[in-house]
């Protein structure tokens, strides 16, 4: 399926008619789509979730990183695990826990 051209885009051509229609003209119902339009990706950008680097390291020859990502853990979550007795790890513990995972799959590879 061929993508369809960035100008001919539906939400580039809405934001292209709220901008000229909306806030550079007289339409008040384009003024609202535009609102609408712009101020959904400004409030994301200034209170969304921001991204949590976990650890970086040096690779050497003939090693490789795979990262994976998860959602970061929320208020309510943390609340739960010490409710349950259960301290959420730091970010020191995670990174002690990854060089011990990524020694074994070392030794591992060594070892076959």
């Amino acid at each position: 399926m061929a993508l369809v051209p960035r100008a001919l885009r539906p939400s580039v051509l809405i934001r292209r008619k709220a901008m000229y229609r909306g806030f550079l003209g007289p339409s008040g119902f384009w003024k609202v789509v535009g609102v609408v339009v712009f101020g959904r990706s400004t409030l994301k950008k200034f209170f969304g979730k921001s991204v949590e680097v976990v650890d970086t390291a040096a690779l050497g020859s003939e090693r490789f990183m795979t990262v994976t990502t998860a959602k970061p853990m929320t208020k309510r979550r943390r609340k739960q695990l010490r409710k349950g007795g259960r301290e959420p790890l730091t970010l020191k513990q995670r990174q002690a826990l990854g060089a011990l995972w990524a020694a074994e799959q070392d030794a591992a590879k060594r070892a076959s």
